[in-house]
């Protein structure tokens, strides 16, 4: 049996968990523009298709019943989380983390120079109006009562 390179391996891995052909081959480290080819070329190779066929033996097929839950959570409510706990599972593929968190950046940490004059100036005037800068609005006086004798 042919030995198989560390770029086979990692396909392997990432195929055998269920992550499509060409994404498999972005993960194992081949080149993104040429990902389709490579993973043709290596679904052909036999000891490549023998690997992913005795790894998916090895792990349990979705029939299987598991002892713990594969997500934290039965149901979600929105997106985020569900990425979220995709890129925290420790269970999962590494690509499929890294994935999981390169669609949560932008949601996290917005591009430099994504915002624009009004957001700029917003957060400017929010500057101006908070207590530390000096053209800051003074708090009003204290409210006074006053009682009567009668």
């Amino acid at each position: 049996m042919t030995k198989l390179t560390d770029k086979q391996k990692a396909f392997v891995v990432n195929k055998s968990a269920g992550v499509a052909n060409r994404d498999a081959a972005i993960a194992a480290g081949y080149a993104v523009a040429g990902a389709a080819v490579a993973a043709d070329k290596l679904m052909r190779n036999p000891a490549v298709r023998s690997a992913i066929k005795a790894a998916t033996k090895e792990t349990p097929g979705p029939d299987a019943k598991l002892t713990t839950p594969v997500m934290p959570r039965d149901k979600y409510d929105d997106p985020l989380s569900f990425l979220l706990d995709v890129m925290n599972h420790a269970d999962l593929p590494l690509a499929m983390r890294a994935d999981a968190a390169k669609q949560l950046l932008p949601y996290k940490h917005p591009r430099m120079g994504e915002t624009g004059k009004k957001d700029a100036a917003k957060e400017r005037a929010r500057e101006i109006a908070s207590s530390r800068h000096k053209f800051a609005p003074k708090a009003p006086p204290p409210r006074l009562t006053v009682v009567s004798s009668d």
